[in-house]
């Protein structure tokens, strides 16, 4: 590759739960349709590889990897991985709450994937529950004011809830604050046919709107994302039982900056918000509620971790000496970092142990902003997106303050 340095040409996934408003601004674009803008793809993944500008024509990023994988990701990096890009890096905007969710272990994805690629199901069928053979643990760090549910809340607090609740007080009587009785109490949710979840739901869901109609609920409140998700996915008269969940979950609201991290097993809810996720080239899901989608339950129980305690908000760290800031997992496959550029001070980055992918998220109005390696120099605008491939140091700079967010693989890596 010899553009290595390269601008990125990334496209939206249209999910029914995206905003309609903040991908296209920040992509600069009109939505006159209105269409919802779920998802900006900076990646490699098969399903919507982003394409690299390459000697003046656009060429799939993923195809330029499997050509030549140590070159663009480096030696070691390419070993590790097996010759392709360990991250997917995109911007999430949701305007409704998305479904409850978890993602399988890298074992469980693979023998999952094996599995269903022997019975013959086909990869774009419905109820397929493994994409790929990979595991996806992901961070998502809010650009706006961001809600979600992480986690099983801490076991007395649901415990309390479930005797506070007169609709749910005969789910499980003698409920203890104990996993073995989280996880008998979540199958039973989960098992519970349709018509016992309406009659429980029914009652919960009108009492919950009486109560709104007297005093608002607050978005700061459980029962607000329960009418929010009631009006969005319960369907021809029935409840959907993924609203059992927004009540056994932590509810988090993220300020701009703040993340969460999700590992193999916890189960979530993206609810409302925009932030740039990150994740594993992956995209395994299995749900467990507030969808139209395939829910596979015994791949679900078998995948979850049922241990209660409260949701954990990352802080990038700083890096000394640099106006670049790390937010720290445990995931071996991507990081990600925020870059604030001042006006006269260039910032030194460089793809030293893997390829990085970055998007300039903020720049005040009429201000120039550059990347440069080499004789290679590109002008950035809000929501452009490059790739700097190993080996390639470059240099950030502006004319007023900007913010990039980058992705790249943890330096702690075997050497080439």
């Amino acid at each position: 590759m010899n553009d290595r340095l390269s601008r990125l040409r990334c496209r939206v996934q249209h999910y029914e739960w995206g905003d309609t408003d903040f991908i296209p601004a920040l992509l600069r674009t009109q939505n006159p349709e209105r269409k919802p803008c779920a998802e900006l793809w900076m990646g490699a993944h098969p399903d919507l590889p982003a394409e690299a500008e390459l000697d003046g024509r656009w060429v799939p990023l993923d195809h330029l990897i499997d050509a030549s994988p140590e070159e663009l990701l480096g030696p070691a990096v390419a070993r590790e991985f097996e010759g392709r890009l360990p991250y997917l890096l995109k911007v999430l905007s949701a305007s409704s709450p998305l479904s409850i969710q978890a993602h399988p272990s890298k074992e469980a994805a693979r023998e999952g994937f094996a599995r269903e690629n022997a019975a013959g199901i086909p990869l774009t069928a419905s109820n397929r529950s493994y994409r790929d053979g990979n595991h996806k643990p992901e961070l998502i760090a809010a650009l706006t004011d961001f809600y979600a549910l992480r986690g099983f809340r801490p076991l007395p607090e649901i415990a309390r809830f479930l005797r506070q609740v007169p609709e749910l007080r005969e789910l499980m009587p003698g409920f203890e604050p104990t996993a073995a009785f989280l996880k008998a109490l979540y199958e039973n949710l989960i098992r519970l046919p349709q018509a016992e979840v309406d009659s429980i739901l029914h009652p919960l869901v009108r009492r919950l709107k009486e109560a709104d109609a007297k005093r608002p609920f607050t978005r700061e409140e459980p029962e607000y994302w329960m009418l929010r998700a009631d009006r969005d996915h319960s369907r021809d008269g029935h409840r959907d039982r993924g609203l059992f969940s927004i009540f056994l979950l932590n509810l988090v609201h993220l300020q701009p900056g703040e993340a969460i991290y999700l590992p193999a097993g916890i189960l979530h809810s993206y609810l409302e918000g925009s932030g740039i996720e990150i994740m594993a080239n992956s995209n395994n899901v299995l749900r467990g509620g507030l969808t139209s989608k395939h829910v596979d339950v015994p791949e679900l129980l078998a995948t979850l971790r049922f241990e209660g305690g409260s949701a954990e908000i990352l802080r990038p760290a700083r890096i000394p000496g640099r106006r670049e800031w790390r937010y720290e997992t445990t995931a071996s496959e991507f990081e990600l970092r925020r870059l604030e550029i001042d006006a006269g001070e260039p910032h030194q980055s460089g793809a030293d142990h893997s390829a990085e992918i970055a998007i300039l998220v903020a720049a005040q109005e009429g201000a120039r902003v550059t990347v440069e390696s080499g004789v290679r120099s590109l002008e950035l605008r809000r929501g452009d997106v490059f790739i700097s491939c190993f080996g390639t140091p470059y240099t950030l700079s502006a004319t007023a303050p900007a913010t990039l967010y980058k992705a790249t693989v943890p330096s702690a890596r075997p050497s080439g």
